[in-house]
């Protein structure tokens, strides 16, 4: 086994272990400890006036992009390609009224908690990429939850465009990735964990809310037999390393996972209506 310091990073480790002159299995851990550099409180907060002014300003524009996205989808499969238009125009009307803001904070309001876990993913990553004094796991909630708002912003803005066209996809007729884009998405997180860095990764499922997406922290990944094995670090999980595992099944790239997928106890799903699965991921540069 050949044993590989990152220069640009010494926290860095990149160990490639090489079984098949073919194809060399490669193994690639960055020093993240998510015990240590991840928050130490699961991502659970509950709604102030302030979280639902800056998610009316983050999920407005997504709102609006559903309000034509989501007719010109089910007008088209009800209608062919005169559905299409006449959900098109159906859409545009709805995005230009200001329906959404109000709809945003109904809709919020009606689950007692939320999350940010685009804002704990950035801003763990930045910590980690400071070497930041102090332990990121031994900060307080309540102490810098405006920072998690600004960074929730910033990953929502970065990122917002993709999250809706893969939902949108998912709950499409064909309902298929591009094996290539998936595969563009797994290579990409590869080469910024290679390079030292750490990867915000976006994931998506099929459930019927679209705001049922997930952001975590890849910090590592094993790649061999057909498969990669990506670390994250879950906001959902103080402390835990997950996986996210891109492999190749029955002709087709699939995502795999352990993170909680499925339906919940209390109802309503977690990312993707059936547990263990996800629809698409991709890197988010925010």
């Amino acid at each position: 086994m050949q044993v590989v310091k990152v220069v640009n990073d010494p926290r860095s480790l990149h160990v490639v272990a090489r079984r098949n002159p073919a194809r060399p299995d490669k193994k690639a851990i960055l020093d993240f400890k998510p015990a240590r550099d991840g928050f130490g409180f699961a991502n659970v907060f509950t709604w102030t006036n302030d979280d639902l002014e800056a998610l009316t300003a983050e999920l407005g524009p997504l709102l609006k992009g559903l309000g034509v996205g989501l007719p010109a989808v089910l007008g088209r499969a009800v209608g062919g390609r005169r559905g299409l238009l006449v959900g098109l125009t159906a859409g545009a009307a709805l995005s230009f009224s200001t329906a959404s803001d109000v709809l945003i904070r109904k809709m919020a309001q009606r689950w007692r908690t939320f999350g940010l876990c685009g804002g704990m993913a950035l801003l763990a990553k930045e910590r980690w990429k400071a070497a930041t004094e102090g332990t990121t796991s031994e900060l307080k909630r309540d102490a810098i939850r405006p920072i998690l708002r600004l960074r929730q912003a910033r990953t929502v803005r970065a990122s917002w465009p993709r999250f809706l066209k893969y939902w949108l996809q998912a709950h499409a007729a064909e309902g298929v990735f591009s094996r290539e884009e998936l595969q563009a998405e797994a290579e990409k997180t590869q080469t910024e964990i290679d390079a030292g860095r750490l990867a915000i990764l976006g994931l998506v499922g099929d459930t019927p809310d679209p705001f049922a997406t997930h952001q975590v922290v890849a910090f590592g990944y094993e790649d061999g037999a057909g498969r990669t094995d990506f670390h994250v670090y879950d906001p959902n999980g103080p402390g835990r390393t997950r996986h996210v595992v891109v492999s190749e099944k029955d002709d087709r790239t699939v995502i795999e996972t352990d993170l909680p997928t499925g339906p919940k106890k209390e109802g309503g799903y977690h990312i993707s209506k059936t547990a263990g699965v996800l629809s698409m991921m991709f890197v988010v540069d925010a």
